[in-house]
């Protein structure tokens, strides 16, 4: 997902777009620094593999760039695995000291073009579209906090006898028709391991606007007097067919 903000147990994910390239770009929440997965800039440059080793072994020895590479364990198709990433201050720094020949000229002519355009822009680029969109993101999260709140005072004002767990019913309801899974389950499936984390601290922007819409929903129906079935119905006809 492009320039799609996910939040995970520690850090904020974003593949971002750079020139047709696509980065993964990472923010860590205890530090707020801002790193770029190194693999990825490998593909970017048609490193093979003895090119990325050596690019790894000279971070690792460079008593400057060194203080800005860290290994990570990174959400992928085939589960976490450890991937180094560069802090986005290093980066320039990084970038200056690659050195092209003419054996990889030959290989990608592109690859010095491309080199110069990320020695000059992909910091500014990655870090603004980054920041840019965590702002989005926490104003779609303080709606979603308003509509929340009138979904729950609507099943508490409208519902006889409410209890607790009528509020989750409902809450995985949503969650159910959205996402196919319950809120216990998308925890899991994030690694949210605290109490004190919320579950929709951990949906990307997209799943907080579908949320947000279907509570709305919610929120009209109840106060009308409909049931649960009946409004299980209606958010299926309504969302099926949009997220499929």
């Amino acid at each position: 997902m492009k320039n799609e903000l996910i939040k995970l147990n520690g850090m904020e994910i974003m593949y971002v777009d750079f020139n047709g390239d696509s980065l993964l770009v990472v923010k860590l929440k205890d530090t707020n620094k801002v790193y770029v997965g190194l693999s990825f800039l490998f593909d970017v440059f048609d490193f093979d593999k003895n090119d990325r080793d050596i690019e790894i072994r000279k971070i690792k020895s460079d008593i400057v760039v060194s203080k800005g590479a860290t290994m990570m364990s990174l959400p992928t198709k085939g589960g976490n695995q450890k991937a180094w990433t560069l802090e986005l201050d290093y980066l320039a720094l990084w970038l200056a000291k690659i050195t092209v020949d003419n054996k990889r000229k030959q290989r990608s002519p592109e690859t010095m073009e491309k080199l110069i355009e990320y020695q000059l822009r992909a910091k500014d680029v990655l870090s603004s579209a980054f920041l840019g969109k965590s702002k989005e993101w926490d104003l779609h999260r303080e709606v979603g906090k308003i509509d929340r709140k009138r979904m729950t005072s609507s099943i508490e004002t409208n519902i006889f006898n409410a209890q607790p767990r009528t509020y989750a019913d409902y809450t995985n309801m949503v969650y159910g028709v959205l996402l196919n899974m319950t809120a216990k389950e998308i925890r899991e499936s994030r690694k949210i391991e605290k109490k004190s984390q919320l579950t929709r601290d951990y949906l990307t922007k997209e799943e907080l606007n579908l949320v947000d819409e279907a509570e709305t929903i919610v929120t009209a129906l109840i106060s009308l007097g409909f049931k649960k079935d009946y409004i299980l119905d209606q958010l299926r006809r309504k969302f099926t067919k949009q997220i499929a």
